[in-house]
């Protein structure tokens, strides 16, 4: 049991030890060169991208649009960059905003073709099931 105890000690003490260390290199990254290395450097750590929004908030001159623009290029699919944004409360809104400013940045780097919005629910008018005698309805009045 002692073993058992000391062990987990140890494990908790070096698991600590790391955290303190990326968020020093995130830090003295992003003050040293830009956000962009920042966040890159971390994701090749393997540092999640919530953990990556959650600490780059915390940094007062960091502009949230910023830090997603930096996920993006980072080659962050779009989805986790979503949920990341919004377990840290960013709007949609700057999540667009990021991601538009990191297709001029850096188009060929970025990993998604569009930002991840989930999709709500479909109205009347926009595919979908065979609707009666006339077939699909579509949003146009044309009967192309």
């Amino acid at each position: 049991m002692k073993y058992l105890i000391t062990s987990l000690l140890l494990i908790g003490l070096t698991v600590s030890v790391a955290q303190a260390d990326w968020l020093d290199d995130f830090t003295n990254s992003y003050k040293t060169e830009n956000i962009d290395k920042a966040v890159d450097n971390a994701i090749q750590d393997g540092i999640t991208p919530n953990l990556i929004v959650e600490h780059g908030l915390t940094i007062t001159t960091i502009n949230p649009q910023n830090i997603v623009k930096a996920l993006y290029c980072a080659g962050v699919s779009g989805e986790d960059i979503y949920t990341a944004a919004q377990n840290n409360n960013i709007s949609t809104l700057i999540i667009t905003a990021g991601f538009q400013k990191s297709t001029v940045e850096c188009g060929d780097k970025v990993a998604d073709t569009q930002a991840y919005t989930p999709a709500g629910r479909q109205g009347r008018g926009f595919g979908g099931t065979d609707s009666g005698p006339r077939g699909r309805l579509f949003a146009s009045p044309s009967t192309f």
